[in-house]
This record gives C-alpha cells, sequence and structure tokens, in this order.
C-alpha cells in the first residue's frame, strides 16, 4: 500500500517527528520565531522542508506543536500532584522541601518555554496560552482551586478562576523574574519567605 505525499509512513513517522520537534524547539528557543526558518529546522532533523511542512504544516504550526511540547512537562511539573492546601508550588512547606526549585529546573530543560513565558514571543504569547496543553492544565488548576476552596483550605471570598489566574501569574513571574527561587545561589530563606507570604494571602482569614 502506497503512503500519501503529505502522510509519512507510520513505522519511521513518529521518530521523524520527534527529530523535527527537537529540533524545531532548539532553533526557535535560541533564534525566536522571526529568524528561524523551516528550512534549518529540517537540516537540523535530517529531513528536507517539504517532509516537515508535511507533518507539521505551515512555519507557525510548528511553532505553536515546539512549543506545546516543550511547554507541557513544565506544566505538569507545576500543576500535577499535592492535595488541599498544596495548590501549585506555594505552600511555604513545599517550597521549604524544594518543589520550587524542582519546577524552576524544568525551565532550564525547556528553552522554548521559558523564551516565550518570559515575554520574548509577544506577538505570538495570546496563540500560544491557547492551545490545548495549556489551557487544559489551567482549567485543571481552577478545579483544583475550587476543590480547596470547599475544603476551606483556600479563601473562598474570591472566584475560583480569578484565584487561579493569579497564582498563575504569580509563580510564573516569581520563577522566571529577577528574585530566582532556584539555582545554587539562591537563599532558601528568601524562597521559604515569599512562599509562605504567598501562601498566607491565599488561606482563609
Amino acid at each position: 500500500m502506497r503512503s500519501d505525499a503529505t502522510s509519512p509512513p507510520f513505522a519511521k513517522g513518529t521518530a521523524t517527528r520527534q527529530r523535527i520537534l527537537d529540533a524545531a524547539v532548539a532553533r526557535f528557543a535560541s533564534q525566536g520565531f522571526r529568524d528561524t526558518t523551516v528550512a534549518a529546522v529540517a537540516r537540523d532533523a535530517g529531513v528536507t522542508a517539504p517532509a516537515v511542512h508535511a507533518y507539521f504544516g505551515s512555519k507557525q504550526e510548528l511553532f505553536h506543536a515546539a512549543f506545546e511540547y516543550d511547554v507541557t512537562p513544565v506544566l505538569e511539573a507545576l500543576y500535577g500532584g499535592g492535595g488541599p492546601g498544596r495548590t501549585l508550588a506555594l505552600d511555604s512547606t513545599a517550597a521549604q522541601h524544594g518543589l520550587v526549585p524542582r519546577v524552576a529546573a524544568q525551565f532550564a530543560l525547556h528553552p522554548l518555554a521559558m523564551r516565550v513565558l518570559e515575554g520574548n514571543e509577544p506577538e505570538h504569547t495570546a496563540d500560544l496560552m491557547a492551545l490545548p496543553a495549556v489551557i487544559e492544565a489551567h482549567d485543571r488548576l481552577t478545579g483544583r482551586v475550587a476543590d480547596d476552596q470547599q475544603a476551606g483550605a483556600l479563601r473562598d471570598d474570591l472566584p475560583a478562576g480569578a484565584l487561579a489566574d493569579a497564582l498563575e501569574t504569580l509563580v510564573f513571574a516569581l520563577l522566571l523574574g529577577p528574585v530566582q527561587m532556584s539555582g545554587e545561589n539562591s537563599d532558601p530563606g528568601r524562597r521559604w519567605a515569599i512562599a509562605a507570604v504567598i501562601s498566607r494571602g491565599i488561606r482563609p482569614r
């Protein structure tokens, strides 16, 4: 059975797609969307430019796929696990025991996610933050906030969605901002203090 020209053979398709994604993440992270070409990504991945288009369509679609692929592990580290009162990486005890540094360490492994979340792709950020993986992670966070509010672990005088938005923004700002909460030279006491202040602010009065 002959494969369609726009649909690479399944037997090697997964490995080829993975190579293209890895090459795209590296190129977009180092050069940005504007200065990255599909031809360069194809060369890095050891395929032709038409093959890249066959898998991902346009350069814009490739950029979206590369970001979603790169940011998903960061979102899992940020939103995964925990119980009542452990929404995100903000609980002071969690910060003290290294949860925040582990989340922050994910950014070093995912340079395209860091580039976008630092605001270095402002023309594309809105579209990227509307990708299914990001929306799903945010919806999961909102659900956890609502559960924690119902359990009495979080203040309930704010809508769950608003509190989730605020928490998400604060965590990304702290992880990516000038006051780093991880790294060999970070101050564990400062890290704990920042998390404790935020944690106190979201607890019931």
